[in-house]
């Protein structure tokens, strides 16, 4: 078929000649798509240089907002109660989603201890289940510190946290 007679007959499927299908070539027929099935693409809306500028001192805010919940996480840790620990992980991740740097960082971390980060990548993720991670730490922690007959937490799980039949 010559250039104008594809055009002519873009879109209609025809039957490969049997003198294809002898020589083992591709049973399939290239066609041209006119202009008109072809998916028109939508121009993308260009941002103003006032709502860049928001964004970037929103982005700093935030993370001046997570470094100073870090320092407190870490001002608050020595006194009685877990109040340390998880103030510095939400400020962490705070800093984390709003930085470049500290995501690299956090990157070459994970790739050097993937077991120690496991609770802070699941809280970074989109909607993460905060409950669960709390939990799971918490019952890693008393795998640490107790011995097995010595546990409450997985006891307490399968006496009160259970599904009932």
């Amino acid at each position: 078929m010559t250039p104008p007679e594809m055009r002519a007959n873009a879109g209609v499927l025809a039957k490969p000649s049997k003198a294809s299908r002898r020589k083992g070539k591709s049973r399939a027929i290239v066609m041209e798509v006119p202009d008109i099935l072809k998916p028109q693409k939508k121009a993308r809306k260009k941002k103003s240089l006032l709502f860049m500028g928001m964004r970037r001192v929103w982005r700093l805010f935030l993370m001046g907002t997570g470094s100073l919940l870090i320092v407190a996480g870490a001002l608050i840790a020595p006194l009685p109660g877990p109040f340390g620990l998880p103030i510095s992980l939400l400020g962490l991740v705070v800093v984390m989603r709003n930085s470049y740097w500290a995501k690299r960082q956090f990157i070459r971390l994970k790739k050097k201890h993937p077991n120690w980060l496991m609770p802070i990548r699941k809280l970074l993720r989109p909607k993460p289940k905060v409950a669960s991670v709390f939990w799971q730490q918490a019952l890693r922690t008393e795998r640490l510190v107790f011995r097995r007959e010595n546990r409450v937490l997985r006891v307490f799980r399968h006496r009160f946290l259970r599904p009932r039949k």
